[in-house]
């Protein structure tokens, strides 16, 4: 039994050093390229532009979006925006209020309201897409603040016919005020820095990340429109539209601010949706990839790009098996053949993790000094964060491939510091999965059990991943809805 659990745990492993490597080839092309800026030409042709703010329930934050979005530096006969408000509650009359009140020119502003939610966003940005004047479509969610200058810095890109889709970096508004949100600013900047711009620059196919980019709206009609039969329509439609020829550029060097969940439960909530419907798409279009007339290196990286988000399948299996392995290592109850190097794939993997981490952080940072001195702890609570949601994330991705469907659950936004606690305790609630629950508190028990096991062995691995299983599902369980706010 002891060596089906290393083998086991090894397995596990070895896939997940093969992620890494993709991570690692990702990083060298990131690091080996840079987009600059590319600003519109004084005598350019300008197109007429739509942007689509896809609204349910933001009452928080809808006011801060309209006032940012009033304030795009774009000619004003040459823009309308959508607000596709599907709400149920305050949202929609603070909306009204807003535009009630606007003084002076402006762009054309339509509040439209649809008689359900079919569809959710996907049914949202399709109904208003149909709606459509412009020839390029600006999309955001509630928790951006576009800069003035995004349609200046982003239209451009679309002087070539064969550009379908502009995609910004996120910025993070509120990445400083926790320990929780510096920790998901590492995991984002990881990805807009290594994984966005190192498959732009390896012939990959990209993705529109929700928000904050520009589609061509006959990009979208020729892919198939949007759909809404997984949980993350905006991959789905993205690689529909590069598998069609389309080209797909991502601007490192342009900026979109945006709100990070504030709590627990709001991160996996989001983290959830991402998951679920990142498997959801590699059921959807895996086949159609292969079948694809885009070069080989594109379907392999489109391939590792599908699969991302069912690592989680391989780090749950790894963080329950790992402290069984190098407990079972030191009393020798392992039977295999160079088991102690073989067990250095463990540490091994981590290191390599924690410095693909590292390297995206600072490639994305400003200050670069305060990011260093934050890392260490910010990258132990990410840890224990991606481990606290990890038997949910295997919840959905496993419901993804037999099928089964959820609906699409908003990532709740809370809006600046002020009275944040406040806001939480009369933010929205979630469903509660209590079968999820129950496993959570037995993988929480196992944590502690095997703290407490090696607590006086001096077994430093076995007590770091039990510590790290510990804090992750107590997070999960105890404090879900806790900002960690720091000391001001």
């Amino acid at each position: 039994m002891a060596n089906l659990t290393f083998y086991l745990w090894f397995s596990f492993n070895v896939i997940l050093l093969i992620h890494i490597a993709h991570e690692a080839i990702l990083l060298l092309h990131a690091l080996a390229h840079r987009t600059k800026k590319k600003v519109l030409a004084a005598d350019a042709h300008l197109p007429f532009v739509t942007v689509q703010l896809p609204l349910y329930n933001e009452k928080y934050v809808v006011e801060r979006l309209l006032e940012a979005v009033a304030r795009l530096d774009y000619p004003r006969e040459l823009l309308e925006v959508q607000i596709l408000d599907d709400s149920n509650d305050e949202t929609s009359a603070i909306i009204q209020d807003f535009l009630a009140n606007l003084s002076g020119p402006s762009f054309q502003f339509t509040h439209l309201r649809r008689h359900d939610r079919s569809g959710f966003k996907a049914g949202a940005l399709g109904y208003g897409l149909k709606l459509a004047k412009g020839e390029l479509i600006a999309i955001f969610d509630a928790d951006f603040v576009p800069d003035p200058k995004f349609l200046l810095h982003t239209l451009a890109h679309f002087e070539n016919p064969k550009v379908g889709m502009v995609q910004t970096r996120w910025l993070h508004i509120n990445e400083h005020d926790s320990i929780i949100t510096r920790a998901q600013a590492i995991m984002l900047n990881t990805h807009f820095t290594v994984e966005h711009m190192g498959r732009s620059h390896a012939n990959g196919f990209i993705n529109f990340n929700g928000t904050a980019g520009v589609w061509r709206k006959e990009c979208i009609e020729a892919a198939g429109g949007w759909q809404a039969d997984t949980l993350t329509e905006d991959l789905d439609l993205s690689f529909r539209a590069q598998m069609k020829g389309w080209k797909f550029k991502y601007l490192f060097d342009v900026g979109s601010p945006a709100e990070l969940p504030a709590t627990f439960d709001a991160w996996r909530t989001q983290q959830f949706r991402w998951s679920k419907g990142g498997a959801q798409c590699l059921v959807k279009n895996f086949s159609a990839l292969w079948k694809s007339d885009v070069s080989a290196s594109s379907k392999w990286l489109g391939t590792f790009h599908l699969l991302s988000s069912s690592i989680y399948l391989v780090v749950a299996g790894i963080l329950l098996l790992s402290p069984a392995v190098y407990y079972l290592q030191k009393t020798n109850a392992i039977q295999v053949p160079f088991m102690n190097t073989l067990t250095t794939i463990g540490p091994l993997g981590i290191v390599s993790i924690l410095l693909i981490f590292f390297t995206g952080d600072m490639m994305a940072s400003r200050n670069k000094l305060r990011s260093a001195l934050l890392y260490i702890p910010s990258v132990f609570v990410y840890l224990s964060m991606a481990t606290g949601i990890s038997l949910y994330m295997v919840f959905g991705i496993v419901e993804a491939y037999l099928g089964k469907s959820s609906p699409f659950v908003r990532t709740p936004k809370f809006g600046n510091t002020t009275g944040l606690t406040s806001r939480v305790k009369r933010g929205y609630s979630f469903k509660k999965e209590y079968s999820i629950l129950a496993l959570e508190i037995l993988a929480l028990s196992y944590g502690l059990f095997w703290m407490v096991t090696c607590f006086y062995s001096f077994n430093a691995l076995t007590f770091s991943y039990g510590l790290i299983i510990l804090l992750g599902f107590s997070l999960s369980i105890f404090f879900k809805n806790k900002t960690f706010r720091w000391k001001r």
